[in-house]
């Protein structure tokens, strides 16, 4: 590790508990230079070209449910799984999180699979962002024009498209195997 390297996440902003409130506080979040080129290299893309996020924390019990909503969006270049040129895409999604001390006894408020631990006195907010971003990514970015019957993969090999798989499973259903299995009575 170099003395460049920050420990930590590479796009953080904490939020102290006791400075959100009664009432609903909102947050705009923007990541630099600096953080989207660590998130690039921690999630292996090309490039994070913009992040952003609105946010919404509020409190459903006092210190003890907390309420994270709202939307990020970004613009990344992953590579292609094929022919690994760059791939651009668009990716945001909503965020929807609720952080619980003890889901259990806060089952009135939240459903206790659903809670996320709450630990400690403050919540960092980009590392959500940041985590729901790796989240969104296409995990088999391709180009568009790629066209997968064109791929070469050797002897005996073959990609396994939608449209085989499909054929594939109508073919070896294993509940139809399972049926004739079945006693007749």
């Amino acid at each position: 590790m170099t003395a460049h390297e920050k420990l930590g996440p590479e796009f953080s902003i904490v939020v102290a508990f006791d400075d959100i409130g009664e009432e609903p506080r909102e947050f705009d979040l923007s990541a630099g230079d600096d953080e989207r080129s660590g998130l690039a290299k921690r999630f292996g893309l090309v490039s994070i070209a913009s992040l952003e996020a609105k946010l919404v924390l509020v409190w459903l019990k006092p210190n003890n449910v907390l309420s994270v909503k709202g939307r990020f969006s970004g613009q990344v270049t992953q590579s292609c799984v094929v022919t690994l040129d760059p791939v651009a895409a668009d990716v945001g999604d909503e965020i929807d999180v609720v952080f619980a001390r003890d889901a259990a006894e806060s089952a009135d408020l939240v459903d206790p699979n659903d809670a996320e631990p709450l630990d400690g006195e403050m919540i960092d907010i980009g590392e959500l962002v940041a985590e729901e971003l790796s989240l969104s990514l296409d995990p088999y970015p391709r180009r568009h024009d790629v066209d997968p019957a064109a791929i070469d993969l050797g002897p005996g090999a073959r990609l396994m498209t939608e449209e085989v798989a499909e054929k594939s499973v109508e073919k070896n259903n294993p509940f139809e195997l399972l049926a004739g299995l079945k006693p007749k009575l």
